[in-house]
Order: structure tokens, then C-alpha cells, then sequence
């Protein structure tokens, strides 16, 4: 199970990687003409940074000890882990029940996951593969007069 997770995140983040490296890209070329997908990339960041927050959670920037109230698949495999490995006659109800929830949570994290890659990240990707952007820049022809 959390192997499966961190490949997904690991994809994930490279996609967003991706976007933002793209970003750098059209900002050095032209703000204005790439005004409107500078944008949509900026969107697009968001919307990965939404679906990463469901495997591991949001940036937390409260100071001091804490408590994050967010329940993310890797708390869950995390707490069923802890539970399972703590018993050493086999596991009970409550295990099974912390596992199942584990794997649940997971299930519906790799389903959002998958929904977000087929229905927003690939008519995105296709869309940046469209454009004409070119980083070359013009080639100057010198001489002597």
C-alpha cells in the first residue's frame, strides 16, 4: 500500500515539476502573450497540490506543537501499521477495521488521482505540447562595414 502511494505522489510531483518548469520557460519568452497560460499553469499547480494533500496533507505553517486534524492516507497506513505490528498474538477486530479504512482511503485517493491525470492533466499536457513556443532565440548575422 505504501509503495503504491508514493508512486503516485512521486508522479504527481513530477508533473508539477513539469508545469513549473514550463511556467519558467513562457515567463522568459513573453508574459503577455502567455498571460492567460501562465494562468492555467498556475491553476493547474494548485490542483496538484490539492490532490498530493490527500496522500500527505497540507503544508502545515502553525508554529509550536500541533495537532493536524486532517486524516490522509499516510496517517491511515501509518496508524494501521503501528497497530498491526503492536500485536503479537494476531490481529483483532480493531486491526482489521484500521487496515480496511487504510486501504479505503487509498482506493478513493488513487481514483481522484487517476480522474485528475485522464480528465484535467491530459487535455492539459496536450494543450502545452500545442503551443508555439519557441526558445530559441533569433539569430543575428554580424558583419564588418
Amino acid at each position: 500500500m505504501t509503495q503504491t502511494a508514493a508512486d503516485a505522489v512521486k508522479q504527481l510531483v513530477e508533473s508539477k515539476t513539469t508545469a513549473s518548469d514550463f511556467k519558467k520557460m513562457i515567463k522568459k519568452l513573453d508574459d503577455d502573450k502567455y498571460k492567460d497560460d501562465l494562468k492555467e499553469i498556475t491553476k493547474m499547480t494548485k490542483r496538484i497540490d490539492e490532490v498530493i494533500a490527500l496522500y500527505i496533507g497540507k503544508v502545515d505553517k502553525r508554529q509550536g506543537i500541533t495537532r493536524n486534524p486532517e486524516v490522509t492516507v499516510m496517517n491511515r497506513i501509518g496508524v494501521a501499521s503501528r497497530y498491526a505490528g503492536s500485536r503479537p498474538n494476531g490481529l483483532t477486530n480493531t486491526e482489521t477495521t484500521l487496515i480496511k479504512q487504510a486501504k479505503d482511503e487509498l482506493k478513493e485517493a488513487l481514483t481522484t488521482t487517476n480522474t485528475f491525470f485522464k480528465e484535467e492533466w491530459t487535455p492539459f499536457e496536450s494543450k502545452l505540447k500545442e503551443m508555439d513556443v519557441n526558445s530559441f532565440k533569433e539569430i543575428k548575422t554580424f558583419s564588418i562595414d
